[in-house]
């Protein structure tokens, strides 16, 4: 039935039909909850995680101001987890916030899903057409809500769930918006989602990427069109390529590649249209000629991937061939044949506008290579998007809302930084009422309301200097003490005063690492591991996802192309902005190189979230057009190849049971264990000096959640470079410090003429503490902290410091390698606990790994110990001990085989390495042959060395080593034949070459060993 209704804000009226209720997609959504939710909940965290989660459990808990921005939303809703009687420990109740609002993300990633397949069709009555967009949107919500980096983030105390749930709401709702255009109902919409997006800046900003592509719902009219979102999709694609440009060292960008972006775009432009015109066609063959430089590189990857070959040095004289500047050349030429003919056409033939395409698409490859030419960086980056907003209004200019435009733009200057954004609000008030007024656009009213209720969505903030006046143990940079650090606190000055948006052109990074399989940071290292395809077999969901963005688009365009931006926003652009470091370029300032410190695959969690919409997108596509291409068949047959077809709705099966071990977290006591570990060895009032996250935040979370030993002060050095931190300890920890707030505000870092170094503000601060402490409380140092770290005066103080436990304590003795073996035993066989880390059902990550091989040190040194007072037994017996707690360290393991060794027990050696939970074995036996060597068994030594070299030949360190020995011993024969089966292996090995020749001309007759040629 269709009713009448009055647009109150446009003074329109408009015809909207009435939604029936969908009970089997409700029904379906309930099931996405429901499984999501179980399956979150029985992976969850059992008590706090490694990084920002212990702060955040902490922050929630005693309503503390976390590191900036400070995510006020998060704290907020944690806190009120935190109170609800949902589980015995309070960090399992703030994890909730995660499971839960993953879940319902997961729903309404769902109802996402639904909606754009929805608009693939004119009438969806149809039962199958029904079931296929159920299965889509089961499936693509599905294979989001179990994509390897948002599970994870969905099991522990983070932002990024609750940041995801929003983004999915917020979309919803646009696409609400969508359908409800020009009703009271759409209106609303479309002032809730400026709210809600604002809102989520007290999430994390990463909530607002979607707004600059969402709201052209809202500034473009109902007549907007393929051409219109073609247009202003094209911008986005243009802004990012002028950031990938303007951003590169000259010459980094080879020629070929904004061509193929451009072809790549310019096919998918093409295959859209109804029928491709000769122009076109010509166009095309062009671009394959100008990527002609673009084969031989193809050709050298081929050959390298497929048959293990360098094949370059025979491609040298086609690569010299000019043919793709004669292409680009051509083509350029044929595009301005293009637009004169499209002048003269344009008002006598419908075919101008294929003219024009063509035109566009022809002339675009040399003006892209010009201007990587001509500009160069952030300036030039601002210029050229000036000049590309000015072009897109001239072409858009009667299908824009200028009020509803110019409210956006206010808002949106929230990316930039908090005093854009508060100009922004009252000029853009200002603009708005001026206009409206000037041009009797009734719209200013909905244009007034946008800026409005997002300034009351950022006021979210306001908790900040609130609850910092309060000062809560945890009041990270103290933002209430003025405007100006509030500001800072709110634009993350304590990582930099530079603007990311500047610094996205200074490269930290090369390209093939920043977007490629580069651990860490890789977007694509990552990427390929999200949905449970390893390998090869990732291909198939990647062609899927294309495939469903693909016919989303074929289909709707107004609907898929905003689609497919986002997910480039999210994946291509958040790698430009995020400028990843990947240890390849050097800091002019340190002259040190950096690779980010863990993975940072979490940054992209709305890219992997959308594709993996896309994937069930891609799913239904496949269905309907299995369904289409059985049409002229029977109806029993169809019924049976649809039926079969919606198998595919399994297929979120394989990142449940590929990514359940890596995501896992239901017994993983390994955060709570270390920091109660290092508050453990501490002594009563004690002082610790830590280095990192995760020494600091699982400690505070012990400390202000749990009233772990409150007593013992944490000194984290990274916050010591910070004059509000400096002041916190020493007035809120009681720390004795003895400097004013004048003194503290003087710190500055200073070059020491007498030892050579920098002294940084920290370093200054330790030297303090310790100064002003005098012994009266005990200081302890992590084993994490670093040598740099470890000086007074800029001298080491290493010899001072005492190994206790897990800790280095300081003492007033000086003297190499102390260790206090009582308490070692102690702490590591009787106080500490250990839980998960043995269990091979827990996994453990890079970060995971290295922090409780700390324990297998601990061992280590105990055994040692015993060893240099002769008990080699007992030694023995703390390896075992050891490996009962790390049943995977190699480091215990290769002790264990030397200890063996000494004792000369060679059948339990065999015994124990054949046992040993390791990965390469090859290293346990090639320690047997090292420690046997030491130990004067020479022919045990190179027995063992040639098992190793006839099994593993080319094992490096055991073909070294039995060269060693052979000609110390003069074994030449053996020696020759051994260095010439290596040569031959590895023409490339110089040093080995080099021993080739010169055993040449050694007389055989001298070989002790005999096996003389």
């Amino acid at each position: 039935m269709l009713k009448r209704e009055e647009n109150l804000l446009s003074g329109t009226f408009v015809n909207s039909k009435k939604n029936n209720f969908d009970r089997a997609n409700a029904i379906v959504a309930g099931l996405v909850f429901l499984i999501t939710f179980i399956i979150y909940y029985m992976t969850k965290a059992p008590t706090l995680s490694f990084w920002d989660c212990g702060e955040f459990i902490a922050s929630a808990y005693i309503l503390g101001v976390p590191h900036p921005p400070g995510s006020p939303l998060v704290v907020i809703l944690g806190r009120f987890f935190t109170m609800l009687p949902i589980a015995a420990d309070m960090a399992v109740r703030v994890n909730l916030l995660s499971v839960v609002s993953s879940a319902a993300a997961a729903l309404f990633g769902y109802l996402v899903a639904v909606r754009l397949i929805r608009h693939w069709y004119d009438d969806n009555g149809d039962i199958y057409r029904r079931i296929t967009i159920y299965i889509g949107g089961f499936t693509g919500a599905l294979f989001m809500a179990l994509a390897n980096t948002q599970w994870g983030n969905s099991v522990e105390a983070e932002v990024y769930a609750l940041a995801i749930l929003l983004m999915m709401i917020i979309y919803w709702l646009a696409l609400r918006y969508f359908d409800e255009r020009g009703t009271p109902a759409g209106n609303r919409i479309m002032l809730l989602i400026p709210f809600l997006a604002l809102l989520g800046v007290g999430i994390h900003l990463t909530i607002y990427v979607m707004i600059p592509v969402l709201a052209l719902y809202f500034i473009l009219d109902r007549k907007s069109g393929a051409r219109e979102w073609a247009v202003v999709s094209f911008f986005f694609f243009i802004e990012l390529y002028f950031i990938f440009e303007l951003s590169s060292r000259p010459g980094e960008i080879p020629m070929y590649l904004p061509v193929l972006i451009l072809f790549t775009i310019f096919l998918f432009h093409a295959a859209l249209m109804h029928k491709i015109e000769r122009p076109t066609l010509i166009a095309i063959g062009l671009y394959l000629v100008t990527l002609f430089p673009l084969y031989p590189v193809m050709a050298e990857a081929f050959a390298r991937h497929l048959f293990g070959k360098e094949i370059g040095a025979s491609l040298e004289g086609i690569k010299n061939i000019p043919l793709g500047w004669i292409g680009l050349a051509a083509l350029t030429i044929w595009g301005l044949i293009g637009l004169f003919k499209f002048i003269g056409l344009r008002r006598e033939s419908a075919q101008s506008g294929g003219w024009l395409v063509m035109a566009i698409y022809a002339l675009a490859p040399a003006t892209l290579l010009l201007v990587g030419l001509i500009f160069d960086g952030y300036r030039a980056f601002l210029i050229l998007t000036v000049a590309c907003i000015a072009a897109v209004a001239w072409a858009l200019w009667k299908h824009i809302n200028w009020m509803i435009l110019a409210g956006v733009v206010a808002i949106s200057l929230v990316i930039i930084g908090f005093w854009p954004f508060i100009w922004g609000l009252v000029v853009g008030l200002a603009v708005i009422i001026g206009l409206g007024l000037y041009l009797k656009d009734i719209s200013w009213r909905t244009a007034i309301f946008i800026v409005i209720l997002a300034a009351i969505g950022y006021s979210i903030h306001v908790y900040i200097p609130i609850r910092s006046a309060r000062q809560p143990t945890i009041n990270e940079n103290n933002p209430s003490q003025s405007l100006t650090a509030l500001v800072g606190y709110l634009e993350r000055k304590q990582y930099g005063a530079e603007s990311m948006t500047a610094r996205m052109f200074v490269r930290r990074g090369e390209w093939v690492n920043q977007f490629g399989d580069y651990r860490r940071m890789g977007f694509w290292h990552f990427f390929r591991d999200q949905y449970g395809f390893p390998g090869g077999r990732f291909f198939f969901v990647l062609i899927l996802g294309l495939f469903g963005i693909w016919e989303t688009i074929r289909r709707k365009p107004d609907i898929g192309l905003p689609f497919l931006v986002l997910i480039l926003i999210c994946s291509v652009g958040l790698v430009l902005y995020m400028n990843f470091a990947d240890g390849t370029r050097i800091d002019k300032v340190t002259g040190e190189d950096y690779l980010e410190v863990r993975d940072r695959d979490y940054f992209f969690t709305p890219a992997f979230v959308f594709f993996g919409l896309a994937i069930g997108l891609g799913i239904a596509a496949v269905i309907d057009l299995i369904r289409d291409a059985v049409k002229k068949f029977s109806r029993p047959v169809q019924k049976s190849v649809f039926g079969i077809s919606c198998l595919m709705v399994l297929l979120p099966l394989f990142p449940l049971t590929a990514n359940y071990f890596y995501n896992d977290r239901s017994r993983n006591y390994m955060p709570y264990d270390y920091a109660n570990n290092l508050l453990m060895t501490c002594g009563k009032d004690a002082i610790m000096v830590t280095n990192g996250d995760n020494d600091t935040f699982p400690v505070w979370c012990l400390q202000d959640v749990y009233g772990i030993r409150q007593d013992v002060r944490v000194v984290n050095l990274s916050l010591a470079n910070m004059g509000w931190y400096i002041k916190q300890l020493r007035d809120q920890l009681k720390v004795p410090i003895m400097m004013d707030d004048a003194a503290i505000d003087g710190l500055r870092a200073y070059y020491n003429r007498d030892t050579k170094g920098v002294m940084r503000v920290q370093d200054q601060v330790l030297e303090h503490i310790i100064t002003a402490n005098n012994w009266k409380y005990p200081v302890y140092m992590t084993v994490s902290t670093p040598e740099s770290s470890k000086k007074l005066g800029g001298k080491s103080i290493q010899d001072n410091l005492v190994l206790d436990g897990m800790l280095y304590k300081l003492s007033p003795i000086s003297k190499k390698d102390q260790v206090d073996y009582d308490d070692m035993k102690k702490f590591y066989t009787e106080l500490y606990s250990y839980r998960g880390i043995a269990d091979p059902n827990v996994y453990k990550d890079e970060n995971a790994a290295r922090l409780t091989g700390n324990y297998a040190q601990g061992f280590l040194i105990l055994a040692d110990s015993l060893r240099k007072a002769g008990n080699l037994e007992g030694a023995f017996a703390y390896v075992r001990q050891g490996l009962k707690v790390l049943p995977e360290s190699s480091d215990l393991y290769g002790y264990g085989v030397t200890l063996l060794t000494i004792m000369k027990k060679d059948d339990t050696i065999r015994t124990f390495i054949n046992n040993a939970e390791v990965p390469d074995k090859t290293e346990l036996l090639f320690n047997w042959a090292i420690t046997a060597r030491h130990e004067g068994r020479l022919s045990e030594a190179i027995n063992i060395l040639e098992t190793i070299h006839a099994g593993y030949p080319d094992y490096v360190d055991a073909y070294r080593a039995l060269v060693a020995m052979y000609y110390q011993n003069k074994y030449y024969g053996k020696l020759r034949q051994l260095v010439t089966d290596w040569v031959q292996k590895h023409p490339d090995d110089d040093q080995s070459r080099q021993l080739f020749y010169q055993i040449q001309n050694v007389e055989t007759g001298a070989d002790t060993a005999g096996g003389g040629r």
